[in-house]
C-alpha cells in the first residue's frame, strides 16, 4: 500500500484538487444565475403594428401588443416606436421601479399616437 501511494499519491492528490476546484466553481456559477436574471427587449411584429416583449432568463415577463395607456387597441407605427417605449419600461424595470409609462411620457418622446382615441386614464372625459 505504502508503495501504491508513492508511486500515485501525488496523482491522485492533483486529481481530488482538480474535482474540489471544478465543484466549487460550479457552485458559484449556480449561485450568481440564482442571484442574477437576464432581462431582455424584443420588437414583435403584430396584426396591429409593432409591439414590445420584456424577457427575463428567456421567458415572456411583459408582452405589449398594443400600445399602452390609451383607448383601443393600437399597435405601434414602427419598430422604433416599440423599441422606444420598450426601453423605457425596461429601463424602469431593471431600476425596480413600477414597469409603465404614460400618454404624456409617449408624446414627449415623439411617439406617433392614434388621433381619435389618445386619451390617457389620468384624463378620462366626462
Amino acid at each position: 500500500m505504502a508503495l501504491f501511494f508513492r508511486k500515485w499519491g501525488l496523482a491522485l492528490l492533483m486529481v481530488a484538487v482538480i474535482i474540489v476546484c471544478v465543484w466549487i466553481g460550479l457552485e458559484r456559477r449556480r449561485q450568481w444565475k440564482k442571484d442574477h436574471v437576464l432581462v431582455e427587449l424584443k420588437a414583435i411584429r403584430t396584426q396591429r403594428g409593432w409591439g414590445y416583449d420584456i424577457l427575463t432568463n428567456g421567458h415572456p415577463y411583459i408582452h405589449q401588443d398594443v400600445i399602452p395607456d390609451i383607448r383601443g387597441q393600437h399597435g405601434f407605427v414602427s419598430k422604433d416606436d416599440a423599441l422606444a417605449v420598450g426601453q423605457v419600461v425596461y429601463d424602469r424595470l431593471v431600476k425596480n421601479q413600477i414597469p409603465m409609462i404614460n400618454v404624456t411620457e409617449m408624446k414627449k418622446m415623439g411617439i406617433h399616437l392614434p388621433d381619435s382615441d389618445s386619451s390617457n386614464h389620468s384624463n378620462p372625459k366626462k
